[in-house]
């Protein structure tokens, strides 16, 4: 690449990376201001082996290992998600771009109800791809997730499913394919996470 278009090139990457951090931070000191006795979360994911779609994998991979934070406030739910993806999964993403690791970070809005010691929650939102090397798959993704599980106190276990779409082309081309009754595009992207959370602030601590 020509040093001038690679010049173009950096500076691009940089200022994509600066719009997200910006709006990171914004989110972040909204919630923030949000009333003291809201809800912080950390937490661990592992999802079981996945099936690999690429001719050159063996079939399937290690478990996916996931970190989580989340921010719940009565029924508002917001979180970001961070999955360790295979090769072969970046691979299918990028349109067989990248064969490299990367990291599948989801940005997430919905609702969280807890009538302990049973909580559920849904929530959508949009996603991004960080490539090793240091580089950002210039697509932004979708993503839809629904869990259920317990709250213990501090701490908590919950199952996942959550369903991910590389691009809003790629969206529109599965509820197409469903709608022509092909649901095997709709559900490609599907992971089953079991969830591991401790639970920090929140009406029940202050008590």
């Amino acid at each position: 690449m020509p040093p001038v278009w690679a010049g173009v090139v950096r500076q691009s990457m940089r200022e994509q990376m600066r719009k997200r951090v910006s709006l990171l931070a914004a989110a972040f000191f909204l919630a923030m201001a949000l009333p003291a006795f809201a809800e912080w979360e950390l937490g661990l994911g592992w999802t079981p082996n996945q099936n690999a779609n690429d001719i050159s994998s063996s079939g399937t991979v290690s478990s996916i290992l996931s970190f989580h934070v989340g921010y719940a406030w009565k029924f508002l739910y917001l979180s970001w998600d961070s999955y360790a993806m295979p090769d072969w999964w970046v691979s299918t993403m990028t349109g067989s771009s990248y064969y490299v690791p990367g990291f599948l970070n989801l940005f997430d809005i919905g609702a969280r109800a807890v009538l302990r010691p049973v909580l559920a929650y849904v929530e959508a939102g949009a996603n991004c791809l960080y490539i090793y090397g240091g580089q950002i798959y210039g697509d932004v993704g979708v993503n839809a997730r629904a869990g259920v599980g317990l709250k213990f106190g501090w701490w908590g276990l919950n199952v996942s499913g959550t369903q991910v779409f590389s691009s809003l082309t790629d969206l529109s081309t599965a509820v197409q394919d469903a709608a022509r009754g092909d649901w095997s595009t709709l559900t490609d992207g599907s992971m089953v996470s079991l969830n591991f959370v401790i639970y920090f602030g929140g009406e029940d601590r202050r008590r």
